[in-house]
């Protein structure tokens, strides 16, 4: 009787297993939240991280689809490469103005329960009262002037999202009976601009209406890995810290 009830007893746990790492968080759902960039790559496996860091990269994604952080420098380099970066990056702290938390704003578009690929449009412009403007960046990298405009619209489909740590939450349910939450195991978050992404560059007329923006290659954007980890803090107050 004693092995009987055993067997129904690891049946049962295995059953339980199997769900937990079966019903995985929807990406969506996954991907809310704050994270601090902790890892960036170019194509070539180059770590670029500081490069980008003024002083801290960190968004808050959420459930509307916003964007809101201090992505600026990410983007400004995935769009414009490496090209004359040690000029532009002088240029940074004034086009961004993030000491003061004037933060930069975006979307983000997924598909529904779980998806490989994500879309995500980076809004670049000028935060800073004063002191700098966006066309000092395009300047620097040889936009011509006739394209100059305060506000540009960097949109990239087919971005690889995925969660490395997403098994964690299935492993520890027999660590802890009361854990049932599976998005606890989603605490990194990778994102991968490949060959199969595509990037669209807009600007928006006076109605905001979208037209399109031919003032940089959209094949140039640069290929790279960025890992993100997600923290509980308020997004200003984790700016603030590392100011």
């Amino acid at each position: 009787m004693k092995k009987a009830l055993s067997f129904i007893a690891l049946g049962f746990a295995i059953a339980t297993m199997q769900s937990c790492t079966q019903e995985e968080t929807p990406t969506k759902l996954a991907m809310q939240g704050n994270w601090e960039l902790v890892s960036a790559k170019d194509a070539a496996g180059n770590d670029i991280t500081s490069q980008i860091a003024f002083p801290v990269t960190a968004i808050q994604l959420t459930d509307d689809n916003g964007m809101l952080g201090t992505q600026g420098p990410m983007f400004t380099r995935i769009v414009y490469g490496d090209s004359k970066w040690i000029e532009v990056s002088g240029k940074i702290k004034q086009v961004f103005d993030y000491a003061n938390l004037r933060m930069n704003t975006g979307e983000f578009f997924v598909g529904e329960n779980v998806q490989p690929t994500f879309t995500v449009e980076a809004k670049l412009q000028a935060t800073a009262a004063a002191g700098g403007v966006l066309s000092d960046i395009l300047q620097l990298v040889g936009v011509n002037t006739s394209f100059f405009q305060q506000v540009i619209y960097h949109k990239f489909t087919n971005v690889t999202v995925t969660f490395p740590d997403k098994g964690e939450a299935s492993r520890s349910f027999f660590q802890n009976s009361n854990n049932n939450n599976n998005n606890n195991g989603y605490n990194t978050m990778v994102w991968e601009f490949t060959d199969n992404t595509q990037a669209f560059y807009n600007y928006k007329d006076q109605n905001g209406n979208s037209i399109v923006w031919n003032g940089f290659p959209v094949e140039n954007f640069k290929r790279g890995t960025y890992t993100f980890r997600k923290f509980t803090t308020g997004l200003n107050d984790f700016v603030k810290s590392r100011q």
